[in-house]
Parts: structure tokens; sequence; C-alpha cells
């Protein structure tokens, strides 16, 4: 690795350089380091204690398909291309996004308990072909060399995790309709005439319910391939809005909550995909229910936001600033270790990446939680 020129290190002011230089001679003077550090089964970097980039392997180059000397004081975030680095307008380690970052507290845990840390981190990267998210396992260990440096290793381990999210849907969510299903067939045949036709109706509700379970999980990872086909085609918003608060209704997240679909006083035509938008907005419906307690309103509508499409899921509940920060990460969870969260991303990257549109939200004790979901093309009535 030879000394690159300052225009390399974003991280690094001038009067850093030579400092970072004279750490990446210490590191290459030590025989068969390098060659060490090429031997790590996944990407791996050295870093010196202000969490610089001073060594990087072979596997971290190709990870990221850039030369070992363009990488010399960088921080990981700025190396990955992280999303919450916009513009250079902050280093990483310093956005409020930062705190919760996994890869961050792995190297603040590595120096203070001495053998190590090991984290868990979701980054989203920015790629020419678009964002792109990541699971990793973050490992810290320290190295002496005559000063503080931490060697730091990065498992991918989104397949574990989409495993899990996976089996999390199919193994829960699935099975519990099913159930609920057969349920209501069990006692379909002794039920008056009166009753029978109210207990199928919410019968086909959950199977259409289930239907949209297991294609959601089938978008996404269509979506994250870059294969997902998109259907555009002139829709009705009050159509779309009524016919997903129906569904979640009688859904079981809805008991001793109420659903209300807000009154649009004139007929608006919107360009989407039909299939999609119903199930971004039947993902905030169920998300925003979820975050209910009983006797609570959820409400969600649609207004022309001037050459905007605007639909919004408002509740009552705030969430915590723990769960603001990492609401959209692809394996981030407020319920369960395996990924529950994956809704609000698969819903953030559908919406933005094929319906051309975004996904944002405004949480506060006053107000509760709105999650706005904007599409480009204008409103015609």
């Amino acid at each position: 690795m030879s000394d690159p020129p300052p225009t390399f290190l974003p991280s690094a002011r001038r009067e850093e350089l030579e400092q970072i230089r004279t750490e990446h001679r210490r590191v290459s003077a030590i025989p068969h380091l390098q060659e060490l550090l090429n031997a790590f089964p996944t990407p791996a970097v050295i870093l010196n204690d202000c969490h610089q980039i001073v060594a990087a392997n072979e596997r971290f180059c190709t990870f990221l398909d850039r030369r070992d000397n363009e990488l010399l004081g960088m921080r990981i975030g700025e190396a990955l291309h992280c999303i919450q680095l916009p513009d250079g307008n902050y280093e990483c380690g310093t956005p409020r996004f930062c705190e919760t970052c996994g890869a961050l507290q792995a190297m603040l845990n590595t120096p203070r308990r001495g053998g190590g840390d090991v984290q868990e981190c979701t980054i989203t990267l920015r790629t020419d072909e678009g964002e792109r998210a990541l699971d990793l396992r973050v490992t810290g260990s320290n190295l002496d060399l005559g000063g503080r440096f931490i060697v730091f290793a990065l498992n991918d381990i989104s397949d574990e995790k989409r495993r899990a999210v996976l089996e999390r849907m199919f193994f829960h969510d699935v099975l519990n309709t099913v159930s609920a299903v057969r349920s209501l067939l069990e006692v379909l045949p002794a039920l008056s005439d009166r009753d029978r036709p109210e207990t199928t109706a919410l019968a086909l509700q959950l199977v259409q319910y289930l239907m949209e379970e297991i294609q959601a999980g089938s978008d996404l990872a269509a979506a994250e391939r870059g294969e997902l086909v998109v259907h555009v085609a002139s829709l009705d918003a009050r159509e779309i809005l009524k016919r997903v608060g129906e569904l979640y209704a009688t859904h079981e997240v809805s008991r001793g909550k109420t659903v209300v679909v807000a009154e649009i006083s004139r007929p608006y035509v919107v360009t989407s995909d039909r299939m999609l938008l119903k199930r971004i907005l039947g993902n905030l419906l169920k998300n925003a229910l979820e975050a209910s307690v009983e006797g609570q309103q959820v409400s969600l509508g649609f207004h022309n936001h001037g050459a905007a499409a605007v639909f919004w899921v408002h509740n009552e509940a705030a969430m915590p600033e723990a769960v603001q920060l990492q609401v959209f990460r692809r394996s981030f969870s407020t319920k369960s270790p395996v990924g529950r969260g994956i809704g609000t991303y698969s819903a953030k990257l559908i919406t933005e990446r094929y319906l051309g549109g975004a996904l944002s939200f405004t949480s506060s004790e006053e107000e509760g939680t709105t999650f706005t979901l904007t599409l480009p093309a204008p409103a015609a009535e």
C-alpha cells in the first residue's frame, strides 16, 4: 500500500495527513502483517485511534472496488459510502444516526474491553445502481503496535438476516393467519344462516391478507435484486384508501382500536402501481395499529400538495428516539431480535426505488406519529 495524495483523505485534515502516513509506514514495516491481514476470510482493515484506516486487506478493497491507497485516512462509513453522510457534511461517527451504529459501538468498546467486541450493524450504502442495504457482523480486536490500533473485520450476514425475516413471516405471521382461517372454517357449519355470510367474509379477508403477506416477501426479494416489475396505472385515491382500511379494520391487530379513513372531498387520480401502493399503505397501517393501544384511533388519508400526491397514516403514539433513528433499517425491530422491522425498510425501498416517490415520518409526544408517502406525479381531478 503506497502513500496516497491528500485528495483521498476526506476525513483527515491536512495536519493529520503526515500522522496517518507515519502510522501506515509503521504497520507496513511489520513483517508478514499485511499477509496475515490478507488471510482474513472477510473484509478487514486496521484502524488508528481516530478510527481511520491505515491498512486494508485485499477482500476489503475488492468489496469496495477501490485501490488500497484510496482508503488511507477514511473512516468505515466514508469508505462504504454510508447514506447517513450526505454531501460530505458530516464525518463518520458524528451524525445522530451514528449513535445506534453497531460498527461505531464496536470501535468504541474494543479499547475499553481489552479483548475486543462484536456487534451487528445495518448500513445502507450509496452505489451507482442506487441504495444497497447490508447487514454486517463487525468484530474489533485490539492491536498493540507501539500505539493503539484496532483490527476491524466485517462479515456480511445479509442472507442470514433475510432468512430470519422469511422464517419470521412464514412461521409466525402466516401460520397465525392460517390458524385463524382454520378456526373460522371449523365453526362455519354450526353457524346459523344469518351468521354464516359474515364469518365467510371474514375468512376471505384473512385469506386475502395471507396472500398479501406472501406476495410482500416475494416482492421484497425481487426489489433487492433489482427485478421488481412495476405496473403503472391511473388509480382512484379514495378507492385505494377504502380497500386498505377495510382489509385491516377487521384484522387481529385492530382489536379494540379504531381505523378511520379521512374523507376526500373530490375524486383524485394518482399514477402508480395498484398492488405495490396498497401493500405499502397496508404495511404502514398495520405498523400504526401495532404501535397503538386499545381505545386509540389510527387514521389514514390523502391530499393533493402542489405537484405531489400525498398519502398519510397517523397514530396517536410517539416513537422513542432510538426507534426513530433505526426505523428504516432492514433488520431493526421493536418487538423481536429476528427482524420484524423489515416492513418499513421494504416500504421505503419500493417507494423510492420503484415508485419514484418518498417515504418519511414525523413523531412527537404532542402530535403522535405520521408516516407520509409522497408520489411525484401530480394528482389529476
